[in-house]
């Protein structure tokens, strides 16, 4: 919607800059070499935020937030520095592709469910946000009503379409030279799709494309033969709750929650909330937890309390697990609930084995419904296309340096830009593999899934049989069970292959994910390295999960885009 609502033409100019703000005073220093009302569009913005430190690790989203919201992380309330005026000349065609309404995550959200953010940090320009409260969070469905008003306030529905689903985005054929600027010729990228409104599919020509479809389509999920019995989206698991909610017995029902970040404490709230009793598998509390405030975060805070002080807490209506993975789930015969739909099997009774990682003991407990919220990642699959290498502009980290010294020592100096660059990355991967080295030894998947043993036997958990693997030189020890395998049914996960963006992260072997592996751009343009030129990302798939740093990503892209204009036309 931002990155809207600058190309609909209106352009960020810098304030007078007050005396009395207490701002980096580097970035002071720099502000200040700049005449007033000067544009952003004709600014180094990666200049400008050199030196710069926050919530992101992108430069220009920080310097945005800090022109918009100054001193917002120390609670100040301040004018932004920005004004915004309309230029008929800067505006540029385009069109705005979404599944659902303008918001989109937003919409999905329970009508329970508070922002993390607080009110102050969600305005998008041109609106203001100090005369928000500064610690006030809004109910999710709040922000999802705003982004709607937003669109019609800004004037920018004519560039939505909403209701469509993008299937592919592939490089334009090449043909005779274009005719004029604005022939279909001169275009790069072939944008495909359906629209689900119109049940006829779309095709669209353009020079550039912008990713912004966030990271949180493909919920990560338990393996297949659990994953089926279970429900994986916040806005589902409350609707269960809500039909459990209404049990006529005297004892409530279980509910079991898998996940040890907010939105699995989001589901321990709504479940203890509706007098539901949980029980809670979780590894390590996740760092979004830790760090919250009790003051502004009390409702996390308690559940985070709750799962540090384990199974000695003896808090009401609530069991933890801590350490523990889900080995089979298995429905109870003949349980039959007059007040459950014959359709809401995911809200049938079930039998289910926990395996405690730490004594290696197991303990069965029956529930009624599973709630597994353990992370998502964004669904690329559009992207999976006709690139061709040879047409792909890898950019390298080299600067500043003579042509003689740059053949000599450019292997070396790209190692060490790329950890200069990505070492905030680097530090998340080995904090996350620290915190699940012990599951990882002691288990065969990754996340809460199948033992070592690798059988699909129920109830087999024996590691008697031990089986040498390699040469006399390297000898490797697998364990596996007495029993023999006794299907040849495949146990892969049944997912898309190409959704996962594999060759477009930072560790290109690896799939994007919005935390430990976003997607690979140009830290000044926010253009994709390792994709067509043209290409552009921001938000989550940049690891800019906060609102307040989207409106940098969209203006170190727009101000790309008209510069590289400017260059065309002269």
């Amino acid at each position: 919607m931002v990155t809207s609502f600058m190309l609909a033409g209106n352009v960020p100019h810098l304030k007078q800059l007050p005396e009395d703000l207490p701002i980096d005073e580097m970035l002071r220093a720099r502000l200040s070499n700049l005449p007033p009302g000067q544009s952003l569009y004709e600014t180094d913005l990666i200049e400008l935020a050199e030196g710069l430190e926050g919530r992101s690790q992108n430069p220009i989203p920080l310097l945005v937030d800090n022109l918009l919201r100054p001193c917002a992380d120390l609670g100040i309330q301040a004018d932004s520095l920005i004004e915004w005026k309309y230029d008929v000349e800067k505006q540029i065609d385009h069109v705005v592709l979404g599944r659902g309404p303008p918001g989109g995550a937003w919409h999905t959200f329970p009508a329970g469910v508070r922002t993390l953010s607080p009110a102050g940090w969600l305005a998008l320009p041109p609106h203001s946000s100090a005369s928000s409260a500064p610690t006030a969070r809004l109910p999710a469905r709040a922000v999802a009503a705003y982004c709607r008003r937003y669109v019609h306030a800004c004037g920018l529905q004519r560039f939505f379409r909403s209701g469509v689903i993008v299937s592919s985005v592939t490089l334009a054929p090449r043909g005779p030279p274009p005719c004029a600027p604005a022939c279909p010729r001169n275009a790069l990228f072939c944008v495909s799709g359906y629209d689900k409104t119109e049940c006829r599919p779309f095709r669209y020509v353009c020079r550039r494309v912008v990713l912004a479809a966030g990271a949180g389509d493909r919920p990560n999920s338990l393996p297949p033969h659990l994953a089926a019995k279970s429900l994986h989206s916040l806005a589902a698991v409350q609707r269960g709750l809500q039909l459990l909610a209404r049990h006529p017995g005297n004892k409530p029902p279980s509910v079991l929650v898998v996940g040890s970040g907010v939105s699995a404490a989001d589901a321990v709230r709504l479940a203890r909330s509706a007098a539901l009793d949980v029980r809670h598998v979780h590894r390590t509390p996740a760092d979004a937890l830790a760090r919250l405030s009790p003051q502004a975060y009390p409702d996390y805070c308690h559940v985070y309390k709750m799962m540090i002080d384990g199974p000695t807490g003896n808090y009401q209506n609530y069991t933890p697990y801590p350490e523990h993975m889900i080995v089979e789930i298995t429905p109870v015969p003949g349980s039959k609930d007059t007040h459950i739909n014959e359709k809401e099997t995911s809200l049938r009774l079930k039998r289910v084995k926990l395996l405690n990682l730490i004594t290696n003991e197991t303990v069965e407990i029956t529930v009624c419904l599973i709630a597994v919220l353990i992370g998502s990642k964004p669904d690329l699959f559009f992207l999976q296309t006709n690139f061709n290498i040879n047409n792909m502009d890898i950019k390298n980290c080299i600067k500043c340096i003579d042509e003689d010294e740059k053949r000599k020592i450019e292997d070396e100096n790209q190692r060490q830009c790329f950890l200069k660059n990505h070492w905030h990355y680097i530090k998340a991967v080995l904090g996350q593999s620290i915190q699940s080295c012990k599951s990882r030894y002691l288990n065969y998947t990754e996340i809460n899934g199948n033992t070592n043993t690798k059988c699909i036997v129920p109830d087999c958990n024996k590691r008697n049989g031990i089986t040498k693997i390699g040469s006399s030189d390297n000898v490797g020890l697998l364990e596996k069970c007495e029993c023999e395998e006794k299907s040849n049914v495949c146990q892969c996960q049944p997912t898309n292959p190409y959704s996962s963006g594999i060759g477009f992260g930072i560790d290109p072997k690896k799939p994007v994910d919005g935390r430990s592996n976003p997607i690979a751009i140009d830290k000044s343009t926010h253009e994709l390295l390792n994709a067509p030129k043209g290409m552009y990302a921001l938000g989550p798939l940049t690891a800019d999960n906060f609102i307040r740093f989207i409106p940098g990503g969209a203006l170190a892209l727009v101000a790309h885009i008209h510069k590289e204009s400017k260059m065309t036309a002269e």
